[in-house]
């Protein structure tokens, strides 16, 4: 997903900005905290790698059970919409947003769900 390539290199360029270059080519054996927003968007990226493999397996058992109808391209959309949405919120909104964003995401997983039961 472009998102998750987006995200990786975002992380990645602001963690590289934080702790410099030496850090980043070393073996990190003793790791080292990002902070401030270099450490928010490296949060908003570990969190779309737990939630992802809940969309692709909700994608995954609509497809695999024929169901998939447009309840569930419906409930990808607003996947996709929600973890874009959860990034800027993650980074530069104000306490609150961030989980709107995050529920929004789920109730997308939800709907792909529900299309195996309509």
């Amino acid at each position: 997903m472009l998102l998750a390539v987006v995200q990786l290199t975002l992380s990645s360029v602001l963690t590289l900005r934080q702790l410099g270059g030496d850090w980043v080519l070393s073996p990190r054996d003793e790791p080292r905290e990002v902070k401030g927003l270099s450490g928010r968007f490296v949060r908003a990226h570990r969190n779309l790698l737990e939630i992802f493999p809940q969309f692709l397996a909700a994608l995954f058992l609509v497809h695999a059970a024929g169901r998939a109808g447009s309840l569930s391209a419906i409930g990808a959309w607003v996947f996709v919409i929600g973890r874009v949405l959860y990034v800027p919120a993650y980074a530069f909104a104000p306490a609150g947003v961030r989980p709107i964003c995050w529920t929004i995401a789920q109730a997308g997983i939800f709907l792909i769900v529900a299309d195996l039961f309509v």
